[in-house]
This record gives structure tokens, C-alpha cells and sequence, in this order.
């Protein structure tokens, strides 16, 4: 009977261990079927950037599953101030269950990102891969995966190019160009280098190459850097691109790059020549040269009105177009006005009522004073309107010497007696006059020769 109870028990037990065997053998393929591959990133490395920063971030990417994940794909979008540099995907060949990787992306700030906290959106595609006893190799496309790295944006180092000082540039001839370089942010700068370069070749620096070095810039200062450029003599008029770069250490440690642009205007005018060319018949003629290195368009010359002289008839000559190197000859009916020339109405610089006596001869004064007037008072005022190579309309004024001699008291005494002898003869009712007396005269004349010759012819009558 006891060994009959023993024999029972015996069997329970074996029975409930078989049935905890059946149990675990029945939840053993729950437990071989492990965890699905998970991507996520696990740690980013630095998280604090500054405005103009362009950076090199590394990311810890880890697989948090027990299966292989293949073709890892991310792709990094941009955001309001942030952007990866260079390519904006990263592939991962195979990251097995549970192991990690790192890498390396460059993250860019943008120049006068305010200061907070930022985002960088980022997608993952993956493949996990695992192997099953019925269905052997297993590959399964998983679910798209977004991410958002945040980074903080502190307010470092600031740089503005705030004023660019420059003439217009006129093609072949020096002319200075400065650019103030100012720190507006709440860090000291060092070690800075500022360059600038034109795409085209048309502007270039004379007298040194296109960078300068900045020891330091303290927070709220400026400094200015100046060039001496020339723009090439055969430059096309207009607006030239000038790109700007400027490196920096931050005193926080920290670097950056500023990139900017500048526009700087090369000049479409030009220059004018304007000489005496002679005089003859009452026309003075000038000749116009373009001595500039851009063309003049719709070229005209004008004489102003002036104390010295004036013009009789119209005192503008059109020209037209003039090429750089290409002259003209201009003529305007010029006189004079001033005394030195005799110009009619003009005031005796030496009356003689006011002179002295035992002063010298008056006639010599006189004539001393014209000559040297003369030589004082024969600028002619030239000025010369055209259109730029721009379209902008310009004049230029010019002082030309007129070689005009004074005349000599002779010389206008003569000049008196021969208006009086043509004032006679323009007189028509003088000449009127004279001809009536010429005719009275002529019959008077035949009349006495008649009487006269019956007189003779009576007296010998007279006498036979």
C-alpha cells in the first residue's frame, strides 16, 4: 500500500515536469523571434553652435533591436537657420542588433541667427535583416523614421561690413577703397582676415594683394581697411560684384566665416580737351577732343553767356557721338565785349581828364593797359553736355584762351574814319542829296557854255 503511494507520487512529479518541459518548449520559438531593428540617435556632439559657425557635429546612431538593420539612409533637411554643408545624406552600409556607430555631418549657422534653441529635421529609411528556420534569410523594409537635433544658438561674435567708402571707380585711374569692418555682437574677435575679389578681373587691387590681417576687433568696435584698386581701362560701364570674405576666432573659442557681396559702380563718363583752333572772318573755330576712356553720346557745345565776349547767331553746336580719341572742330561768330579788344561800347580804362599832368604820354598808357588786359581777359568759358556710357546726361565746363591782339590807336582811329566813310554811304538821303547837286551842277555847267559861246560868236559879229 505504501509502495503503491510512493509509485503515485512519483509519477505526478514526472508528469508535472514533463508538462514544464511541454511549456517551455511550446515558448521557445516566442523567445527566438528577438526584437525588431530601431535606429535612433543616440548622442550628438556639440549641441552649442554660434552665428556664422559651420561646424563639424557627430552623431552616435544605434540599432535598439536584436535584428541587423541595413541600408541606413538619413536625410538632413534644412531649417530656419540651420543647414548641412556638403551633402545632406548619410548612408550606413549594416548595423547590427544592439551596436552603434558614429558620424560626422557639418552643420552651418546662419549669420544673425538670434539666439534660442533650434532644430535640424532629419529622416531615416532602413531594411532590418534576420534569419527564420522556415523561411530562411528574411529582409523587411521598416517604417520611415523623423527626428528633430536640437542645437543651441548662443550670441557670440557678430561682424558687419557696415560702410563701404568708394568713388566711382573711373577705368584706368586709382582710386581708394575702404570697408569698415565693425563687431556687433557680445564677443571679442582675433585674429581676423578680410579679403574681397571681383569674379570678373575687372577691379583689382595696385600696391598690395586683396587681404588683410586684423589682430582684434573688441565687442562694439571698428575698424577700416583700405585699398588702393584700378579698374581695368577697357571696362564696360556699370555695376560690378565685389564678393567679401572675412575669417574670425571668437573669444569663447569659437570660429566662423562671414560671407557677403558688395556692388561698386564703374563710372561711364568721360574727359574733354578743348583748345583754340583760329580765327578767321568773323568765325572762331575750337577744337573738342574726348581724352576720357568711355564714349561721349549726343555731344554739344555750348558758348555761355560771358563779360569777355559774345556770340552772334546761334551759341550751341550740336557734334554728336566722339569715341574715346576722336576729336571735332566747333566755330561760333565770337566777339568781344571787353575793352583790352576794343569791343564796341567798351570804357576807356584811362580817361584822360583823369590823369595827371607831366604823367607820362596818355596814348602809351592806353595802350599798355589793352595789352595787358588783353593777356588777363581772353579766357573764353566753354561748356560741353553728352550722355554717359550709362545714360546719365553731364556737362563739363572748360577755360579756353583766346589769342585775340588788342588793336593799337592807329588801328581804331582807322577803324573810326572807315565806319564814318561807310555811315556816309549807307546814308541815303545824303547820296540823294549829292546826286541832285552833281545833275544842278551839270546843267548849270551847259548852260554857262552855251551863253557863253553866243556871247563869243556876237562879239566877232560885232567887229566885222
Amino acid at each position: 500500500m505504501i509502495r503503491r503511494l510512493f509509485l503515485d507520487n512519483s509519477m505526478r512529479k514526472v508528469l508535472a515536469l514533463l508538462s514544464v518541459v511541454a511549456v517551455l518548449v511550446c515558448l521557445a520559438p516566442l523567445s527566438s523571434a528577438g526584437v525588431n531593428a530601431n535606429i535612433v540617435i543616440s548622442d550628438v556632439k556639440p549641441t552649442e553652435l554660434l552665428p556664422g559657425d559651420m561646424k563639424e557635429i557627430t552623431l552616435t546612431v544605434q540599432n535598439a533591436g536584436s535584428y541587423d538593420a541595413r541600408h541606413i539612409t538619413f536625410n538632413f533637411e534644412e531649417s530656419e537657420y540651420l543647414s548641412v554643408i556638403g551633402s545632406s545624406s548619410v548612408y550606413i552600409s549594416s548595423l547590427g542588433g544592439w551596436s552603434s556607430k558614429e558620424v560626422a555631418i557639418t552643420v552651418y549657422v546662419s549669420e544673425g541667427a538670434p539666439r534660442g534653441s533650434y532644430s535640424l529635421p532629419v529622416t531615416c529609411t532602413f531594411d532590418q535583416y534576420y534569419s527564420s528556420g522556415s523561411e530562411g534569410s528574411v529582409t523587411e523594409t521598416m517604417p520611415e523614421v523623423s527626428y528633430l537635433i536640437v542645437f543651441e544658438i548662443k550670441q557670440g561674435a557678430i561682424l558687419d561690413v557696415s560702410d563701404v567708402d568708394l568713388a566711382e571707380l573711373k577705368p584706368g585711374e586709382e582710386t581708394e577703397l575702404n570697408f569698415t569692418i565693425s563687431n556687433i555682437g557680445n564677443s571679442p574677435l582675433q585674429n581676423l582676415v578680410f579679403s574681397w575679389s571681383d569674379a570678373e578681373g575687372t577691379i583689382l587691387p595696385v600696391y598690395s594683394d586683396n587681404t588683410k590681417y586684423i589682430g582684434y576687433i573688441g565687442v562694439g568696435e571698428s575698424v577700416e581697411v583700405a585699398y588702393t584698386v584700378v579698374a581695368d581701362v577697357n571696362a564696360d560701364a556699370g555695376l560690378y560684384q565685389l564678393d567679401l570674405r572675412l575669417e574670425y576666432e571668437a573669444g569663447n573659442g569659437g570660429s566662423g566665416v562671414t560671407n557677403t557681396t558688395v556692388g561698386v559702380v564703374v563710372g561711364g563718363d568721360t574727359d574733354f580737351d578743348v583748345t583754340f583752333s583760329g580765327s578767321s572772318s568773323g568765325q572762331t573755330s575750337l577744337s573738342v577732343a574726348n581724352i576720357g576712356n568711355n564714349p561721349a553720346y549726343s555731344v554739344t557745345v555750348k558758348i555761355p553767356e560771358q563779360k569777355q565776349f559774345a556770340v552772334q547767331g546761334s551759341s550751341a553746336s550740336i557734334v554728336g557721338n566722339l569715341d574715346k580719341g576722336d576729336y571735332t572742330i566747333v566755330s561760333f561768330q565770337l566777339t568781344s565785349t571787353s575793352a583790352s579788344f576794343g569791343g564796341p561800347g567798351a570804357a576807356d580804362p584811362y580817361p584822360r581828364e583823369q590823369l595827371p599832368d607831366g604823367e607820362g604820354n596818355w596814348q602809351q598808357l592806353r595802350d599798355n593797359a589793352s595789352q595787358r588786359d588783353a593777356a588777363q581777359n581772353n579766357n573764353l568759358n566753354v561748356l560741353i553736355e553728352y550722355t554717359d556710357a550709362t545714360g546719365i546726361r553731364r556737362t563739363v565746363e572748360r577755360t579756353v584762351p583766346i589769342q585775340l591782339m588788342a588793336m593799337s590807336s592807329d588801328e581804331a582811329q582807322f577803324d573810326t574814319r572807315m565806319e564814318q566813310k561807310q555811315s556816309i554811304w549807307d546814308n541815303t538821303t545824303l547820296l540823294g542829296a549829292l546826286v541832285v547837286l552833281l545833275i544842278g551842277g551839270f546843267i548849270y555847267y551847259k548852260r554857262r557854255k552855251s551863253i557863253n559861246a553866243f556871247l563869243t560868236r556876237s562879239s566877232r559879229e560885232k567887229k566885222e
